[in-house]
């Protein structure tokens, strides 16, 4: 039995996840109408994964630059049902999941998942392992995506008293403090498509990486959407790393200084109190702006591929394709450029200070 559920997820090289995620949904009951995977490379023969539960849409967004938001967007719009469940792609979650949401969700609201952060080795765990695992490995506390960073509880089940209206948004940084909720609530969150449209999407101005989620649930609550916790909790790999991603300075850097023109204030200042600690920025960017001080060294990028190798290095998966292949390729989804037809990058300097200061001489 399938529910009128369109659920959405975006990958690059994480065919692994993809194929995890997809095996996870065949366990729901009831299972998915749909599933649209929205790759971020060309074809190939990984997109053309089948399942013999649901109808699986694969669709192209194929750019330079690393186009999440773009991604996300094409797989929300595209979609056919009412509902809409957007699922990151590595998360781990309840057989019982959307039989929830279908249950719950009430129009004009967004129905967010409380996400426990797991070690990277406990990523290929069953969602019943991790639930009852809390004494056996490292787990990290969930927290309520409708309350403070602080917010916390012990079981799989939030609260009813969590379950309110967080309220417009007042340009106050009431959630984008020390680790803002609104960073990992795109790990699964559900929401009627209608009302996605009146948010307009996913903001398509941040470019690469940082900010996309904390902009598009600023927007939620600006537009009047109710945010409400999903009933159960999901795990989701933890990255170090996304405490201070020196490897994607550039790209959060201008994000941060988009997202203030828009809402007022700076989102994520955990991460740019690292980045001034580390002595990437000022130490004064929230009164004097942001000013890129000095690229990370060698050893910094170093140690962010290493760290994040584990979970996006590409592996061959096993799972049904579509064939011929010939035929598929001869009309692909959404139009996509050859290497050769792409543009040509920008300076590693242009963007450098893209959305940035320069020092004054």
């Amino acid at each position: 039995m399938s529910a009128p559920v369109s659920v959405i997820t975006i990958v690059k090289n994480r065919t692994e996840k993809l194929c995890n995620l997809i095996n996870q949904l065949e366990a729901c009951s009831p299972t998915p109408d749909e599933l649209l995977i929205v790759w971020m490379t060309p074809p190939s023969d990984l997109s053309l994964i089948t399942s013999d539960k649901f109808n699986i849409e694969h669709k192209f967004v194929n750019q330079e630059e690393l186009p999440i938001a773009k991604a996300r967007n094409k797989g929300m719009f595209d979609a056919k049902n009412d509902l809409l469940a957007y699922i990151s792609v590595d998360t781990i979650f309840s057989p019982a999941c959307l039989k929830q949401a279908v249950s719950t969700l009430v129009p004009s609201s967004i129905m967010r998942a409380p996400v426990r952060s797991i070690p990277i080795t406990s990523r290929n765990q069953p969602y019943s392992e991790l639930l009852h695992a809390k004494s056996e490995i490292n787990l990290g506390k969930p927290f309520s995506v409708t309350q403070t960073s602080d917010t916390s509880y012990n079981d799989a089940l939030p609260k009813a008293s969590l379950l309110e209206n967080t309220g417009s948004v007042d340009k106050q940084d009431n959630n984008h403090g020390k680790f803002s909720n609104d960073s990992s609530a795109s790990a699964m969150f559900f929401i009627r498509k209608a009302d996605f449209e009146k948010t307009n999407g996913f903001d398509e101005t941040y470019d690469g990486y940082g900010l996309n989620d904390e902009d598009f649930f600023t927007q939620c609550r600006n537009v009047g959407l109710s945010l409400t916790d999903h009933p159960s909790i999901v795990f989701s790999p933890s990255r170090d790393l996304t405490r201070c991603p020196v490897n994607h300075l550039l790209d959060f850097v201008h994000n941060a200084q988009i997202f203030r023109e828009k809402w007022g204030f700076y989102p994520r200042k955990d991460i740019l109190c690292a980045y001034a600690d580390k002595g990437l920025i000022n130490k004064d960017f929230e009164h004097n702006s942001i000013r890129v001080v000095r690229l990370p060294n060698e050893n910094e990028l170093s140690e962010s591929k290493t760290a994040l190798a584990p979970i996006d290095k590409p592996k061959k998966v096993e799972r049904k394709v579509k064939k011929p292949l010939n035929k598929v390729l001869a009309e692909p989804k959404a139009p996509f450029t050859s290497p050769a037809d792409k543009p040509k990058s920008k300076s590693s300097a242009s963007k450098f200070f893209r959305g940035t200061e320069r020092k004054s001489a």
